[in-house]
């Protein structure tokens, strides 16, 4: 497997992304509009980047300096094993509860109130174990 947040590694897991029309469609429902970091705890900046508008990745890659709505970190180790044994709820909640997953930036509470927006981003992350860059 390609390195995890590599350039292959962001746009294998864009065109996942954009293939999961029923995500889509609940996220260009809820006007999901974001720009999304992905990296590790040790570094200033994030490692890959995701633009999604209106539910759609438009742009995966390398982190290229631009405003984040959405900073997450974890070690790499911490995002290898959830890569391999998968992310449910309970697991992410777990991760964010004792900050093995870190949101440097983003409002996750506002996510977690709105019932449609939990499920799009548990498959968001559920799609992350299925890239093979």
């Amino acid at each position: 497997m390609t390195e995890v947040f590599s350039e292959a590694w962001m746009r294998e897991y864009a065109r996942l992304w954009n293939a999961e029309q029923d995500m889509i469609r609940e996220l260009t429902r809820q006007r999901f509009n974001a720009v999304v970091g992905y990296g590790f705890l040790d570094q200033p900046a994030p490692h890959g980047l995701l633009v999604v508008k209106r539910g759609i990745a438009e742009r995966a890659g390398y982190y290229d300096g631009r405003e984040l709505d959405w900073d997450l970190r974890a070690s790499p180790a911490d995002w290898i094993e959830w890569l391999e044994q998968g992310f449910d709820l309970s697991r992410l909640l777990v991760a964010v509860g004792t900050q093995r997953l870190q949101v440097w930036k983003g409002d996750h509470k506002r996510i977690l109130r709105k019932p449609p927006l939990v499920g799009a981003l548990l498959r968001a992350f559920a799609l992350m174990t299925d890239v093979r860059a």
